[in-house]
């Protein structure tokens, strides 16, 4: 019903005054639910972005230690102790740590070079029931010690303002594929390359010579070309583990078919005489020097040789410790593969060659004597060679580095033909800690 007022106009009755309040109610009501939604939802996101950040950590903290050579078992306590600090302890607060060394689930599941953290449990929010589904939470970091691809196959790492740190003869003949050069010297002729004829220098695309001076001479059309002025790179390898001899047996000689050991003598041999390498870790303190035209064949599963000094793992000491040379020239027949993943795999979790796959040689920084493959024999080699303090230099007539990658403070390429093959998954690339997954 409506009243005419004494003003001549016409009022609602209280009805409709009722229903507009009825209105602003719900409108009301319903614009507190949608706040409120709002709120759960920010501290839904604000409580898994918390629990993600502290489940990367976690498992970040685990990697490092397996980065650190330390076991399956320390990294896990390590993982779970950096969630507790981070807040999340299994069994409190409501909330569920689990961590897997190696990881249960994702692309590395059963690796232990990673570890896996799961973190789950009910966030209390605002509008939504503690029990509802909305409210349930979990995440997942997962974290591993991985190689890390530099994409360079031959490096030549001296960074002072040295000529020829990276130097072609006339008769070299080189082929690169997987990656390319690197040359680290300032110098206005860090590069040199005297072969100029098509076809006998070669860097397969994508790849190039990358020069932080300059070079002079003929390089490759092919590839990506010379770059000169760019960047220094890091020694890849710089404070890479040494192998311990604890455990490992002394050896004072090294004929016919000899085992993983410390030699303390030089192997090598007259001509015509065969060495066979059981598959391990070697470590030398007198070298190998196969001049002797001896051949030198690793059987299945491939070796590691550290090359260091005569006091080793003592301190080098100038003037009293000698490093032996890495001499692989005559008219032998060189076959040495480096350990695989393959061989690996069947020893032990936490074996100390786990840290060697894929690495043929390695010279201790101190020694500063140059390894050497010449002479008219045949070198067969998979697997990275690291010089990090002397030359490589290399002199022969036949070579395949298959898988390979020369790393040296500089290299010395006079005659011959060397043919790499550049494949990360196939060559020791740095292992650093880093979130997978």
């Amino acid at each position: 019903m409506k009243t005419k007022t004494n003003n001549g106009f016409w009022r609602g009755g209280s009805s409709e005054g009722g229903q507009a309040i009825v209105m602003i109610a719900i409108v009301f009501l319903g614009l507190m639910m949608a706040i409120g939604l709002a709120v759960d939802a920010g501290q839904l996101y604000s409580a898994r972005r918390t629990m993600q950040e502290a489940a990367d950590a976690a498992a970040y903290a685990g990697a490092v230690v397996r980065y650190q050579q330390g076991s399956v078992a320390t990294a896990r306590a390590a993982a779970i102790n950096d969630a507790t600090l981070n807040g999340y302890t299994n069994g409190v607060g409501g909330f569920t740590v689990t961590v897997n060394a190696p990881p249960t689930s994702g692309l590395y599941s059963g690796n232990d070079r990673y570890v896996e953290v799961i973190i789950s449990g009910t966030v209390r929010t605002a509008l939504v029931p503690a029990q509802s589904s909305l409210s349930f939470v979990r995440v997942r970091g997962s974290a591993g010690a991985e190689p890390l691809n530099n994409q360079y196959a031959i490096m030549a790492l001296d960074r002072l303002n040295t000529p020829a740190a990276f130097d072609v003869g006339s008769n070299a003949d080189i082929h690169l594929t997987g990656g390319g050069i690197l040359v680290n010297s300032m110098s206005n002729t860090a590069a040199t390359s005297a072969q100029c004829t098509a076809g006998r220098f070669t860097v397969a695309l994508p790849w190039g010579t990358d020069v932080n001076g300059n070079a002079s001479g003929c390089f490759p059309p092919t590839g990506d070309g010379l770059d000169v002025g760019q960047p220094q790179q890091a020694d890849p390898f710089a404070g890479f583990p040494k192998p311990s001899p604890t455990g490992m047996t002394v050896y004072s000689s090294a004929n016919g078919t000899i085992d993983p050991g410390v030699y303390t003598r030089e192997i090598g041999g007259a001509g015509n005489t065969l060495i066979t390498l059981n598959p391990g870790i070697y470590i030398l303190k007198d070298g190998i020097n196969a001049s002797g035209n001896a051949d030198l064949v690793a059987n299945p599963g491939g070796v590691f040789l550290f090359n260091t000094h005569s006091n080793y793992p003592g301190p080098f000491r100038p003037g009293t410790d000698t490093c032996g040379p890495i001499n692989l020239s005559g008219n032998a027949a060189t076959d040495l593969q480096a350990m695989t993943p393959a061989y690996v795999n069947t020893l032990p979790l936490g074996a100390l060659e786990r840290t060697y796959v894929n690495f043929l040689v390695y010279q201790d920084p101190v020694c500063t004597i140059d390894m050497t493959i010449a002479g008219n024999g045949a070198f067969i080699g998979t697997g990275t060679i690291y010089v990090p303090n002397a030359r490589f230099v290399f002199d022969g007539n036949n070579a395949t580095l298959t898988g390979s990658q020369l790393v040296a403070k500089t290299v010395e390429i006079q005659n011959g033909n060397i043919t790499i093959n550049f494949n990360p998954a196939d060559t020791a690339q740095p292992i650093l800690p880093r979130l997978s997954e």
